[in-house]
């Protein structure tokens, strides 16, 4: 019977990859696209792609002061004022994979010089042995200390200088600071896979995906066994607690097998899980594969806001039970931003839209909504329900975090295999593709996310034949497919992209247009907070309510009919296309997006609003958290029930 039991329980295990197994159409290692290829010129990501390098980064510089205060003091220079925490010093690193990133996009000499400098103190910095992390060196503390271990930081410091390292080697060709990584990645593989070594992590996950990276760029498979070890070594009580935190906090309290849910602090445990997905990707081993789904599953049908925010508690400022999402949640930027990796790495390692449709969601409206539209001031908690929450300059970990992953749109826009190119978000601009038979210049055109229609256009040398993957937005429920002019009807696959393969030629074209109408999306019965609510969506934005524009109120009522039109307002917010539409007793309301809230001084703001005569059930629900909803679902307030699922 124990076996029959087992035998069920594995099957039940495998069903999620047996119903959405990889993209058939494509083949070949998936590959990403260097920043620099994509040139990004539309009206939407060039205008803040422009302030994140011309603002966010002149601004960011003077918060840099008191890592590099402590660098100096490491190298033996007299310094006055305090020096930074266990943490800090990725703040620093975080900082430099953005400006490697801006660099990518465009070299400018007085700014390289400066990341020089800061290689040289580095460099100067470490250890004879490779090791490298100023707090440590300064307070003359014991690298890797294994009665302080999960309180320390040493793995997530290493692991963001490894990130900048590749990427700043990766924008401007230069070996030093990689080489400086590379020697600090070698220390922490002596350390714990040498003779006699102590097992350990770090308590802060972070390490385990920067070694993946630093894998690929290098080839050197101790990196590759030093994530492994630490993915495995977590739940097995090997790490001594250093205070009385929950060892779920530290992704530790069962080993990776036995993990069902994502659990503890947000941000640890979406790095935790993207290291989970890249070791996935890397090895094919099947356990990491499966328990990547389990997180990705737990994250996405259960624990995510309808912005893409996770952790809503502020009590170790962790993930939730199942369905706990509530509207004045704590929801830090980094657990947004660490999701758009988490998204993208499923992405890599499944080829499915419903992975890039989540990054988009998180992209769009959490992680935007982090950062100011002046690029200087951010927010370190982006509840959807708030009340004259002014933006400020806590340069705790969000601000950087935020800058380094907005000028990754290029990066999460496209993926390649020698026959194939994956066109996951709209984004205007130009790419270039490297192809086995010369390279492919792609043009997009569109005013996406104000307006459904994408143009996609073949120019320069062609690459010859190949398979072009068109997503299919998962909030679109019609589309228009026109190549060279001429309507098709293309259904999309199973993995959701329209896929068109054929020998391409110079000027050759795609038109897609993408119905946008205003969805009123309900959340899942379970959501307590949001029962008898709805939220307003417009193609991959989420909007809200702020008082400014509704008479000081943004608690609105809707009736049955609100009457929405989606109008285009040049000067309000920097151009937004914004909601208008009337409320339940007939005064006239408008919602704008919620990336572009708190933006005029203070306001309350709500995104979740009472919708009159709106019926619950759960019937409808198996497999979603969000569901537009469906006229049927408004009916007299005397049959309305409180459907509770499960």
């Amino acid at each position: 019977m124990k076996d029959l039991t087992a035998c069920f329980v594995l099957i039940v295990a495998l069903a999620p990859l047996v119903a959405r197994g990889g993209a058939a159409e494509a083949s070949g290692r998936l590959e990403l696209l260097p920043i620099g290829n994509v040139q990004v010129s539309d009206g939407f990501w060039a205008p803040r792609i422009q302030v994140y390098r011309e603002k966010t980064i002149p601004h960011s510089w003077s918060y840099m002061e008191w890592e590099l205060r402590s660098l100096r003091k490491a190298v033996g220079e007299p310094v006055e004022g305090e020096l930074n925490g266990t943490w800090g010093e990725a703040n620093l690193y975080k900082f430099l994979e953005t400006v490697a990133y801006s660099l990518a996009i465009r070299r400018d000499p007085e700014l390289e010089q400066r990341v020089d400098g800061i290689v040289d103190l580095l460099r100067a910095c470490q250890q004879p042995n490779g090791y490298l992390h100023v707090y440590v060196t300064n307070n003359r503390k014991p690298p890797w200390d294994p009665a302080f271990l999960d309180g320390s930081h040493d793995g997530y410091v290493l692991g963001h200088m490894i990130e900048a390292a590749i990427e700043y080697h990766a924008a401007t060709g230069k070996r030093d600071f990689l080489d400086i990584a590379c020697k600090a990645a070698d220390e922490a593989c002596n350390h714990f896979l040498g003779p006699n070594a102590p097992p350990g992590f770090c308590g802060h996950a972070e390490l385990e995906m920067a070694l993946v990276k630093l894998y690929r760029v290098t080839g050197n498979s101790r990196y590759l066994e030093l994530s492994r070890a630490f993915v495995e070594w977590r739940g097995r009580g090997l790490v001594p607690p250093a205070g009385p935190t929950p060892r779920a906090y530290f992704q530790d309290g069962v080993p990776l097998r036995a993990q069902r849910t994502l659990d503890g602090h947000a941000v640890r445990a979406v790095f935790f899980a993207t290291g989970v997905a890249d070791l996935a990707i890397e090895t094919g081993d099947s356990d990491y594969r499966l328990a990547a789904h389990r997180f990705w599953d737990s994250t996405t049908l259960r624990r995510m806001t309808i912005t893409g925010s996770i952790g809503p508690r502020k009590e170790h400022e962790a993930f939730g039970e199942d369905y706990e999402l509530p509207n004045d949640g704590y929801y830090e930027s980094c657990g947004a931003c660490g999701l758009v990796d988490f998204a993208h790495r499923l992405f890599l390692l499944e080829r499915r839209s419903e992975s890039i449709d989540v990054l988009e969601r998180v992209l769009y409206n959490a992680v935007l909504h982090g950062i100011a539209l002046d690029g200087v001031t951010t927010y370190y908690c982006n509840p959807l329900s708030d009340r004259d929450h002014l933006r400020d300059n806590c340069w705790v970990c969000c601000p950087p975090n935020l800058s380094r992953t907005l000028l990754q749109v290029g990066r999460y826009a496209y993926a390649r295999t020698d026959r194939d190119l994956f066109v996951n978000l709209f984004v205007g601009g130009t790419v270039r593709v490297p192809f086995p038979s010369g390279e492919l210049l792609l043009r997009v055109e569109t005013d996406y996310p104000w307006d459904g229609e994408v143009n996609v256009r073949v120019e320069g040398t062609p690459a010859g034949r190949f398979a072009l993957h068109l997503r299919k937005p998962g909030w679109s429920d019609g589309a228009e497919l026109l190549l060279n002019g001429v309507a098709r009807k293309v259904a999309p696959g199973d993995a959701g992209y329209w896929t068109f393969e054929r020998e391409w030629k110079n000027g050759d074209s795609i038109r897609l247009n993408l119905e946008m109408p205003v969805q009123r999306m309900m959340a899942h019965p379970n959501v307590v907070a949001c029962r008898r609510k709805v939220a307003l969506q417009r193609g991959p934005l989420v909007y809200g309510f702020e008082g400014l524009d509704n008479g000081g109120k943004a608690d609105v009522t809707l009736g049955t009919d609100p009457r929405f039109t989606a109008v285009h307002q040049p000067g309000l917010l920097g151009g937004v296309t914004a909601i208008r539409g009337v409320a339940a007793r007939g005064e006239p309301i408008q919602a704008v997006p919620f990336f572009a809230m708190a933006n005029r001084g203070s306001s309350t703001q709500e995104v979740w609003v009472e919708q009159e005569n709106l019926t619950v059930t759960g019937e409808w629900w198996l497999g979603a958290l969000y569901r537009p909803m469906r006229e049927e679902r408004l009916s007299d307030p005397r049959r309305a029930e409180d459907g509770h699922q499960e």
